[in-house]
């Protein structure tokens, strides 16, 4: 929400808190089965998969209890691969005016289910009107979000919740949201997904057939962010000196723009670097998981790779090193502003190096 703390929007935020302003639940007693619903309805497959840390974390902490998470449709795939989830709730924002009866089905059903705590597990740094109203909706006497100055978030919240530095591990940083709960992890869980399970073994065939290898290493040299990307030159040195050592690259890409990306840096690379065909979520994971090593940008692959313990090598533009990557022994997250192709080539070498053990052959 652009001006959180303006006139209208504080009006809009106000507005929001009469309707369903009816509790659906008292505020649970001690020792009563707990019902949590996790609110993140973004369409970013990264942060959804940083989900599974706060859903391990409540299972752990409340056993017993009903976990619920409220989710983009768009990504129900992802969604319905999180583990622990009791209640799979699926909306669309877009359905408030689409397809309002659909929208408000979905609160509905949220509502029967009673939960007596919701987390609007929006991001800390910006004040998300959809998920603090949807948060609201839920019924739950206890609503917690962060606390974000300006913004009116503490008429739709009950508990608010000061985030930490901004350089903090984003995982921890969510995290934080479960303190009003008297929840407290000094060490957050790692990321881990069953996305892929049931594909690596046909992506294992595909990429014996084509290039022949035991060994294969995938690069990400693109991004839904164009800031984001990594220079397209230093990928194809990164790329040849690969060659040399494991014989066989595959390139990946999402987007249409991406995949000329690919192209590109499959050809200035040379025999033994081929691009991947179009894949869903699913379908890359099950290449990801056949992968001894992956070179990646800041993007969502980067976090599919990691929750599939796949060896990987996180190159960040911007200085969020510390912020989106994961601090797991399988994983290098490289700060590489492009300022020094040359000394960044090396960089991202290196960790390589680190992670390709000898006879390293995958994951699934």
């Amino acid at each position: 929400m652009r001006n959180p703390g303006g006139l209208l929007n504080r009006w809009l935020v106000g507005a929001t808190a009469r309707v369903w302003a009816k509790r659906t639940s008292g505020s649970p007693d001690a020792g009563e089965k707990r019902r949590v619903l996790l609110v993140r309805v973004d369409e970013r497959v990264g942060n959804l998969l940083c989900m599974q840390p706060i859903i391990d974390v409540l299972n752990d902490v409340l056993p017993g209890g009903e976990i619920g998470l409220l989710a983009s449709g768009r990504m129900e795939q992802v969604a319905a691969s999180l583990d622990g989830v009791r209640h799979l709730h699926l909306i669309d924002k877009r359905w408030v005016f689409s397809r309002p009866l659909k929208w408000r089905g979905v609160v509905r059903k949220i509502r029967s289910i009673a939960y007596d705590t919701a987390v609007d597990a929006s991001s800390w740094h910006e004040f998300s009107y959809t998920h603090a109203a949807l948060t609201y909706f839920s019924g739950a006497p206890v609503r917690i979000g962060f606390e974000r100055s300006g913004a009116p978030g503490g008429v739709l919240h009950s508990e608010q919740v000061r985030p930490g530095p901004a350089g903090e591990y984003e995982v921890a940083q969510r995290l934080r949201l479960l303190r009003p709960l008297g929840v407290k992890v000094e060490q957050p869980p790692p990321l881990r997904t069953s996305l892929g399970a049931g594909k690596a073994v046909k992506w294992r065939e595909w990429l014996s057939e084509r290039l022949g290898a035991s060994r294969w290493v995938g690069l990400w040299p693109g991004g839904r962010k164009r800031r984001n990307r990594w220079n397209t030159s230093g990928f194809v040195e990164v790329a040849r000196r690969l060659l040399r050592r494991v014989h066989a690259v595959v390139c990946l890409w999402g987007g249409r723009d991406e995949l000329e990306l690919a192209k590109s840096l499959s050809n200035a690379a040379g025999k033994g670097c081929i691009v991947a065909p179009p894949t869903g979520v699913a379908d890359l994971a099950g290449i990801l998981r056949n992968l001894a090593l992956f070179v990646s940008n800041d993007t969502g692959p980067m976090h599919l790779a990691v929750a599939v313990k796949t060896p990987t090598v996180a190159v960040f533009t911007r200085d969020e090193a510390t912020r989106w990557g994961h601090p797991v022994p399988w994983a290098r997250n490289l700060h590489c502003p492009g300022e020094r192709i040359e000394d960044e080539v090396e960089k991202i070498w290196g960790a390589c190096l680190e992670l390709l053990s000898p006879g390293d052959g995958g994951n699934s």
